[in-house]
């Protein structure tokens, strides 16, 4: 059975050497014990983000997955906050995974980084990505300045994905600090509780969940009708709500054409996101259906094992297995 995933991540060690530069000196991050302790303890080393060859093929192989969808991981240059220089180094990174990818293109495809600072420069370079370059979409990462990308003034890179038919992974981040601090944490837990509930133990996946559901109220779907969402983690807690979301949110109250979940079953596709759960893959299946789940490791950020096995050893039909590891994928992102 063929196996595609699609949230996998890399990281240039040329990037994240420039952008040492326009990362603030004295920020929250770098004051804060307990991001510095979820920081050690969650990144990959540089020698699996930064790998796009045979130490990722080793892992694909040994594993049974035939092909990653490759996006910038963490340290990505969408949130530099100067325009041109955003532009410019998205550019760049696009460019050094283009060639990369171009290297083992039977085995790797990948997600644009976008400059999250101008979303007109953010959608040239989407064309630019997908035209130039091959790229089957964009991701982006958590919000921008403490906005979600419901904004008004990201439009342009929505407006563009659904012109050049590919889709938009939403990808969780890094949550507001007052958020993580009101909900989050607590000065009796030790400092890696604090450092990661509010981040991968909860907080960044309830913030990410928000904004799939935040996009919709936006009425985006009503204006590109064709555009598509993808959503990982199982969609950030979002289908397990989405009855209590009609109920509460009903298209009269929203002014929108369609219920929330009618938008979220026709426009997003959800992931596992290394979460290998049979227990989530029943649910989501009679949820949302087969046909809108597309299967993801979230390489290297987990280097599981079990990512192939997971799938082919699943207690779902084998139609549902080749839809969720690669039939859905290939038809959503021309492959």
């Amino acid at each position: 059975m063929k196996i595609i995933t699609i949230e996998e991540h890399f990281s240039s060690a040329k990037i994240s050497e420039k952008m040492k530069q326009f990362q603030p000196k004295n920020n929250d991050a770098e004051k804060d014990k307990d991001m510095q302790l979820l920081i050690k303890h969650y990144l990959p080393t540089n020698d699996d983000i930064e790998d796009v060859g045979a130490r990722r093929i080793k892992f694909m192989d040994e594993t049974g997955i035939d092909m990653q969808v490759i996006s910038y991981g963490s340290g990505s240059p969408q949130g530099i906050s100067n325009p041109e220089i955003a532009a410019e180094l998205c550019a760049e990174a696009n460019d050094e995974l283009a060639a990369l990818i171009k290297q083992n293109p039977t085995r790797f495809a990948g997600f644009a980084v976008l400059p999250a600072a101008d979303s007109v420069a953010a959608a040239l370079e989407l064309e630019r990505a997908v035209t130039k370059l091959g790229f089957k979409g964009a991701l982006l990462a958590g919000t921008f300045q403490g906005k979600f990308f419901d904004a008004p003034e990201f439009f342009p890179i929505f407006e563009k994905a659904a012109q050049l038919n590919v889709p938009v992974y939403l990808h969780p981040g890094i949550i507001d600090k007052a958020a993580a601090n009101h909900y989050f944490t607590n000065e009796k837990w030790s400092g890696l509780v604090n450092g990661i509930f509010p981040a991968s133990g909860f907080g960044w996946h309830m913030d990410s969940g928000i904004h799939v559901i935040r996009m919709i109220l936006s009425g985006v779907f009503d204006k590109l009708p064709n555009l598509k969402l993808i959503s990982g983690h199982w969609g950030e807690f979002v289908p397990f709500f989405l009855e209590r979301l009609d109920q509460a949110l009903y298209k009269e109250l929203t002014c929108l054409k369609r219920n929330i979940s009618e938008y979220y079953k026709e426009n997003v596709y959800i992931t596992p996101s290394g979460i290998f759960s049979e227990t989530q893959l029943q649910f989501a299946i009679a949820q949302i259906g087969a046909d809108h789940i597309i299967y993801s490791g979230d390489y290297p950020y987990l280097i599981d094992k079990n990512a192939g096995a997971f799938l082919k050893n699943a207690s779902i039909s084998e139609e549902d297995k080749e839809k969720i590891g690669h039939l859905n994928v290939e038809k959503l992102l021309n492959l």
